[in-house]
């Protein structure tokens, strides 16, 4: 498995641990499977060290490996990283899929794809046959996303065991470094004194682990299953914190045309803006899902937001943040 040091990864690599299962990580550095609660020593666990950007490491990681969890991947909509959102995302996934073709073993590969990578983005619910229309969004994460995931689906129509998996925006205990969180952990703070109100479909991170062994269980091989949970815009996401918090929200609400401006000025400015412009196309859309097939399918289900959110907070808290 790729991405066990990362939130969606080490809720999978628990899973498949606590059911028994012998599992083997690729991770470059295996302190970082102690930040997120993962013991290395943990019986059925085998950590190997090496890199995804490395091919001459990956062929002794599949040796006699039969079913790949590729969950590796790296999000960040800042213009500096335009050039890392393409190595780690698709680069990153053309030598694991190159290395994976010469592995005999190899029986399925569930591949987690990004929800980007469908197109989406207008407050309609869209499934996985959705139409791509986001060449024109300049959004390095994005492209690269579509671009790893179209050489996915070459490698799937010449044959290779590929199973897609595309779990929407993740809540929940467990996020260390705050990569899905930002939003939960600045409205714990304090720190967000504006927001403009797009919107996701945001889920469950154990949800999310539990429906990919679902679907390397009973996918279909060469299919996509969307893995959601419910579609909210970030307005009705500040009122659930307040009702659980009972802390109040950004009182102010951005307009697209607003917020690029502003975004445009704070990206000429050094350090680290609050507000980028790929921040601000991102935030503008309303990413919402239908993952009715996973549950047709697939048997997936999903817990409510509130719960999800409570048990975040709850652990953000404890961790002393806000």
């Amino acid at each position: 498995m790729t991405g066990a040091s990362g939130f969606i990864g080490s809720h999978v690599t628990r899973l498949l641990l606590e059911r028994g299962e012998h599992v083997r990580v690729l991770v470059r550095s295996p302190a970082r499977l102690a930040d997120v609660g993962i013991d290395t020593g943990a019986r059925g666990l085998e950590v190997h060290t090496g890199d995804l950007l490395d091919p001459a490491t990956l062929a002794p990681a599949l040796r006699g490996v039969t079913r790949i969890h590729h969950i590796a991947g790296s999000i960040s909509l800042r213009e500096r990283d335009r050039q890392r959102m393409h190595d780690v995302n698709v680069t990153a996934t053309v030598n694991l899929l190159h290395a994976a073709a010469d592995c005999d073993a190899v029986e399925r590969i569930v591949y987690l794809a990004s929800i980007f990578a469908l197109g989406g983005g207008d407050g309609i619910a869209v499934r996985e046959d959705a139409e791509w229309g986001l060449s024109g969004l300049d959004v390095p994460y994005v492209q690269a996303k579509r671009e790893a995931e179209l050489i996915a689906r070459g490698h799937a129509s010449r044959g290779m065991p590929l199973v897609f998996a595309y779990p929407c925006f993740c809540y929940g205990p467990g996020d260390v470094y705050e990569s899905s969180s930002d939003l939960l952990a600045g409205f714990l703070r304090g720190s967000l004194p504006a927001y403009i109100n797009g919107g996701h479909n945001a889920m469950d991170v154990r949800d999310a682990a539990e429906g990919l062994l679902l679907a390397m269980e009973r996918g279909t091989i060469g299919e996509r299953y969307l893995l959601g949970g419910e579609n909210i815009t970030f307005e009705q996401l500040f009122g659930l914190l307040t009702y659980i918090t009972g802390r109040p929200g950004p009182r102010v609400k951005l307009a697209p045309a607003l917020a690029r401006t502003l975004a445009r000025a704070a990206d000429r400015v050094a350090g680290e803006p609050p507000l980028t412009l790929q921040m601000a196309l991102m935030s503008e859309r309303r990413w919402y899902y239908d993952d009715s097939r996973a549950r047709a399918e697939l048997g997936y289900t999903s817990r409510p937001l509130q719960q999800t959110l409570r048990d975040a907070v709850d652990w953000h808290l404890a961790r002393g943040v806000g």
